[in-house]
């Protein structure tokens, strides 16, 4: 019998509540993942916790505080080592020993949490020094425009092109390398930092060393302002990313050096192993992004073969509040999320475990981590099965897009763009049904040719926004670069206004679809819009109506003389392929209004333009987010459902469970038997010409669906 656990529960009740829901699994026959030959961190069931020591930390109960990971589930931990505290007894005259710490405290829990299985990596952050340090080594320090350094609570910012950065990292790293037997190396805060903790923000750094160096690199002055339309801006953009991932490859191949087996993490893409990113909250918005950890998890699986996410929740609050908990209901989405995209799960907490004054979250995370242990032959080298890829735009239309592909149900992975052409990407772009391009500004002439080529070998796209207007460093082009897309190259800008809308003709209708647009004659456009012609092979629909009359309302309405006749979506055939062009940010005004006409006109451009079938058919509700994964050895499949109802505004209360949800899809192969891992059941379904139907009882919080083949 399965024992649905509530969200929120006493702590007397929590055990016997864990045991009874842990037993309903055991009933089923494992399941054999198949043979996996890699790294002990690539694909695999990780279940990390980060514990982020503070110095009086080091006076814990040590046995205390791995207990406390083991009762989680845990099998991968990180704890502080060195940078702004050393956590062991160093002999480095410029690192600065925990004045908390008696013995060693990194020797004591390494060997510790080796002893029970649980893998080890050390933290460290060299962003900043202590400033008894920092007095004695001026040259090392970030100055910001104000000609001063930052000190923030004793701890003084350093520079990437400074000593300490540059030079001091390694002895740090070969000191701890060579005496700890760690299993991997994280980094924190990584690159050029302006502001502090407070928010404030300093500025470019003007110490001697950038200025000498983007001097050196590019024979230009140091700029003093950030501004993109400043073309020495955008050359100290380029030239901040590149020091940066050249510091961060040469500390990567150093460690590699000093111990192969080690594993490397940080925020960057350069010479990482697992890429670290956040979901957390923020003092600074009204509503959490219910999609952060699904974002951050499907741009690096998308992206790349031989690298995996480390997506953490932040637990507490936001920074600022770092002592009580963010909502437990938001926290159990983004873990979810990771899992069900069959990423590590990953939870970061200040301080450790046993010391939270905020405890809500704890027996949610290790109810979830607990699942997942069970039943990890699950999350054991999977690949996601998606027939369309979404390569990575501007924030606010790859928000957008994610929340419409969501809602919809359409199975999607996440490309960055300095991934598509690369050999390292997971999957060959011409395997895609289709990719999408969301306002993908920046494309330098090679990128422009793969897209290109891909539509001209049969391939579809859809297209929105200012996509290919830049090249690769930023600069505007004036003009569409992507040939693909069946418009004149030269276009004129209509900033954004209000009351601007498209009209929709009955024979946009015919094309986009009468059934959808029977009642909806205007669309909302608020942004800015490409103003553009269509070549002689493509064709456009719906067109621009701009900045009608809205007040009084004795004078809000227009004349049909008022519509122009730039189209709001282009259609063009190229080659054996097909594009579908949006010259305006769709993906942002829905995510701006959730408004149905432009969730209709997406889906229309995909179906009924592009005539991309969908792999899953259901009547699941919009707030079902829907996940698709295989085994690599054929194993099994499986569908992750999750619950995203019980959104009120700001609040993100316990979800409403809903009832019988049909799914259709075409299995990759013969399915014998069908389980639903959360209620810890198998359920009846049919076949038929290689398309299988069941229906899914109830989804609370989360639900697994798993095909077992014959």
């Amino acid at each position: 019998m399965f024992v649905k656990i509530p969200l929120f529960y006493c702590s007397c009740g929590l055990l016997l509540l864990l045991i009874s829901h842990v037993n309903c699994f055991a009933q089923l026959a494992p399941i054999d993942p198949g043979r996996y030959d890699t790294t002990w961190w690539n694909r695999t069931p990780i279940r990390l916790i980060q514990t982020n020591l503070r110095e009086i930390d080091a006076m814990m109960d040590k046995d205390a505080f791995v207990n406390s990971i083991e009762a989680a589930s845990a099998n991968v931990v990180i704890i502080n080592v060195g940078g702004i505290v050393a956590n062991y007894p160093t002999r480095l005259p410029f690192h600065y020993p925990n004045p908390y710490m008696k013995g060693d405290l990194t020797g004591d829990l390494v060997e510790r949490l080796h002893a029970k299985g649980i893998k080890v990596l050390g933290r460290f952050d060299v962003s900043k020094i202590n400033e008894s340090l920092a007095a004695k080594k001026p040259e090392w320090l970030y100055v910001g425009t104000d000609g001063k350094n930052v000190n923030y609570n004793g701890q003084v910012h350093t520079c990437v092109n400074g000593g300490y950065q540059q030079q001091y990292t390694f002895e740090i790293l070969k000191e701890v390398i060579a005496n700890y037997d760690l299993d991997g190396i994280f980094f924190n805060m990584p690159g050029y930092t302006t502001t502090d903790y407070s928010g404030i923000y300093h500025g470019i750094c003007q110490c001697a060393n950038c200025k000498k160096r983007f001097h050196d690199s590019t024979g230009m002055v140091l700029p003093v302002k950030e501004d993109l339309n400043d073309p020495v801006y955008r050359r100290y953009n380029a030239f901040r990313k590149s020091t940066s991932e050249k510091l961060f490859t040469q500390i990567g191949s150093f460690i590699k050096k000093q111990n192969p087996n080690l594993i490397i993490s940080t925020y960057t893409d350069a010479g990482v192993d697992m890429t670290r990113s956040e979901s957390s909250s923020w003092l600074t918005s009204e509503y959490e992004w219910n999609y952060f950890s699904t974002d951050h998890v499907k741009r690096v699986l998308g992206s790349y073969k031989d690298r995996v996410p480390s997506n953490l929740l932040q637990y507490f609050l936001a920074i600022g509040y770092r002592h009580i908990a963010t909502s437990p209901n938001i926290s159990r989405i983004w873990v979810l999320e990771n899992m069900l995209n069959g990423a590590p799960l990953d939870v970061y907490v200040i301080g450790t475990l046993v010391n939270q004054e905020d405890r809500r979250f704890i027996p949610v995370m290790n109810d979830i981590y607990r699942f997942h242990k069970t039943n990890e032959q699950l999350f054991t080298n999977l690949q996601p099965v998606s027939n369309v890829a979404l390569i990575r735009g501007s924030t606010e239309e790859y928000r957008g897009m994610i929340k419409l592909l969501t809602e919809e149900h359409i199975m999607f992975d996440v490309i960055e763009p300095q991934a598509a052409g690369s050999a390292r990407l997971p999957r060959k772009l011409d395997e895609y049904d289709a990719l999408i391009l969301g306002d993908v500004s920046d494309m330098d002439d090679a990128f422009i040719l793969l897209i290109d080529n891909y539509v001209k070998n049969g391939g579809k796209i859809l297209v929105t926004g200012f996509t290919s207007t830049n090249d690769g460093m930023g600069t505007a082009r004036n003009r569409i670069g992507l040939e693909s897309l069946g418009v004149m190259p030269r276009y004129s800008l209509f900033h954004q206004a209000k009351s601007t809308y498209l009209k929709i003709s009955g024979n946009d209708k015919t094309v986009l679809g009468k059934k959808e647009f029977e009642d909806v004659d205007l669309m909302m456009m608020y942004g800015d819009f490409l103003e553009c012609r269509t070549n002689s092979k493509s064709t456009g629909y719906l067109k621009l109506l701009p900045a009608t009359r809205f007040g009084p309302p004795e004078k809000s309405y227009y004349d049909d003389s008022e519509i122009t006749t730039f189209p709001g979506i282009i259609s063009n055939i190229f080659g054996k392929g097909k594009s579908v062009y949006i010259p305006w940010a769709i993906g942002a005004q829905y995510h701006f209004k959730g408004h149905y006409a432009h969730k209709k006109l997406f889906t229309a451009a995909l179906k009924n333009m592009l005539n991309i079938e969908p792999s899953i058919i259901t009547n699941a509700s919009p707030l079902i987010e829907m996940t698709r994964m295989a085994n690599r050895n054929g194993a099994f499949e499986w569908i992750g459902m999750l619950n995203h109802s019980g959104q009120i505004g700001a609040s993100i209360l316990e979800p409403v469970e809903i009832h019988n949800t049909t799914i259709r899809f075409k299995p990759l192969k013969p399915v014998k038997e069908i389980r639903l891992m959360r209620a810890g059941e198998s359920i009846d379904f049919k076949q038929k010409d290689g398309w299988l139907e069941c229906t899914v009882p109830a989804i609370n919080d989360f639900e697994l669906l798993c095909c077992l083949y014959n």
